[in-house]
């Protein structure tokens, strides 16, 4: 190994445990009042209820599910239940030993829980029908080694749910100066194109891949629900209403 690939090596080696603290520290720093934005709350979760419901209906095999959701920030901070009411043997995976702890308080049993990286996730291979990783690729360092780890443990035929930021939406510049200037958690981003090519190259079939999540002030979002209108815009499939959309999902199937 040369120098530099040996410096290259303690470097992911570090990454982790740097990490970690990170998001200890943002954990304690980053507070929410769900009360004052339950409609938002509301839109948001049935909305990732639509999503992961797509990832059941992928399952050939139905019996005995067992899923993997990568960062329970949003089950520790903002108390959202999706993943706790979703049928089957569940298990969370999270960096910061503070949302780990949150997360037992709040919900004990019900979720597995585990501190780790997705770069290293410490489970068996072969291990579980769907992963569901909500933005948290977006947060990583070496996208190609969790989606290698991702192959590794799910079962053959399971699904994989990447819900990964829209780099072409026109707020994305926005919340990458705010996550620079520490307003905002910390996150890399990557092109939707580079996470489906890596995810080819990792073993995964491609599903589908699409938009969601309509980003837009919150009076037109509340205007548009209000309406009857914005179910249907974030499930739709439009090259402009695209370009307000926060997420690019990317359903993959391991062969």
């Amino acid at each position: 190994m040369t120098a530099s690939n040996q410096e290259i090596s303690k470097t992911i080696q570090r990454g982790p445990d740097k990490a970690k603290i990170l998001w200890d520290q943002w954990s304690e720093k980053k507070q929410y009042n769900r009360s004052n934005l339950e409609l938002y709350y509301r839109i948001r979760e049935r909305n990732l209820l639509w999503l992961t419901s797509l990832t059941f209906s992928l399952l050939h095999d139905k019996e005995n599910i067992r899923i993997l959701k990568t960062d329970l920030w949003n089950e520790a901070k903002k108390d959202e239940r999706y993943f706790l009411d979703a049928p089957g043997s569940k298990f969370g995976l999270d960096i910061s030993g503070e949302i780990c702890r949150l997360s037992k308080l709040k919900y004990g049993e019900s979720i597995s829980l585990a501190q780790g990286s997705i770069e290293s996730i410490p489970f068996h291979s072969d291990n579980f029908h769907l992963i569901w990783d909500i933005s948290t690729i977006d947060h990583c360092d070496h996208p190609e080694m969790a989606l290698a780890e991702y192959n590794r443990v799910l079962k053959s035929g399971g699904i994989l749910l990447l819900v990964v930021e829209n780099l072409l939406c026109f707020s994305f510049p926005a919340t990458k100066i705010q996550s620079y200037l520490g307003f905002h958690v910390p996150f890399k981003g990557y092109l939707s194109s580079r996470v489906i090519q890596t995810c080819k190259l990792a073993g995964f079939q491609i599903v589908d891949h699409f938009k969601t999540n309509i980003h837009l002030p919150r009076f037109v979002v509340y205007s548009l629900e209000k309406k009857g209108l914005l179910e249907g815009i974030n499930q739709g499939r439009n090259f402009l209403w695209d370009l307000c959309k926060k997420y690019s999902v990317i359903l993959c199937r391991k062969a």
